[in-house]
């Protein structure tokens, strides 16, 4: 029997590098992205995740054990979502260097890709492959107080996560301390934020 060791975890203690794909293709051939656009001052990311089981009972108790997922995706809380962002993630043109919405948005796909920093200085790279965002309106505010620190204010959105339909997958991560031999840190940073189809495997 293997001898399987688990190394001691680290406190997660920051997180950096937003950064999004528009889905270009997803076919049984493969899957595409666009060009990745890194969006700053991200605050916090939530998961939306929520694992259950079901049981279903035959022969008068407990037959089968079912488990799931649902609610895939994460919540993201940032410090604004900049007009473009917004307009590019809801799939509308901006108007006059505004953000006009109605109800004639075709928001796009995207993939998704960010980096956690961990208390031994290394990183867990995250990725959801394919997902549709959902926003709170970023135009309400609060008066600035007359006197001490400014209340800082945040803007918040949602990305739903599907299955990507060329292999049916939700994300991946991977810790940088916990890399193949072959595989330099450096190297991980640079092509997790270049190639949502990158895996360690391919150098």
């Amino acid at each position: 029997m293997p001898n399987t060791t688990i190394k001691k975890p680290m406190p997660r203690i920051g997180v950096d590098k937003y950064t999004i794909f528009e889905v270009k293709t997803d076919t049984a051939e493969g899957a595409t992205y666009g060009d990745a656009v890194m969006i700053p001052g991200t605050v916090e990311i939530a998961p939306t995740d929520n694992g259950a089981t079901d049981t279903f009972d035959a022969d008068n108790g407990p037959y089968s054990v079912e488990d799931y997922l649902e609610k895939m995706g994460h919540e993201i809380t940032n410090a604004d979502i900049p007009p473009e962002v917004d307009a590019m993630m809801r799939g509308i043109e901006r108007k006059d260097n505004g953000v006009e919405v109605g109800k004639n948005t075709k928001a796009p796909y995207f993939g998704v890709a960010w980096r956690v920093t961990k208390q031994n200085g290394s990183f867990r790279l995250v990725r959801y492959y394919k997902g549709k965002y959902g926003f709170a309106s970023p135009v309400g505010a609060k008066t600035k107080p007359s006197e001490g620190a400014a209340e800082k204010q945040t803007a918040k959105a949602t990305f739903t996560a599907v299955a990507r339909d060329f292999d049916d997958n939700y994300y991946y991560y991977i810790d940088t301390d916990d890399l193949p031999d072959t595989v330099t840190e450096a190297t991980a940073l640079e092509k997790w934020f270049t190639d949502m189809n990158w895996y360690p495997s391919k150098k």
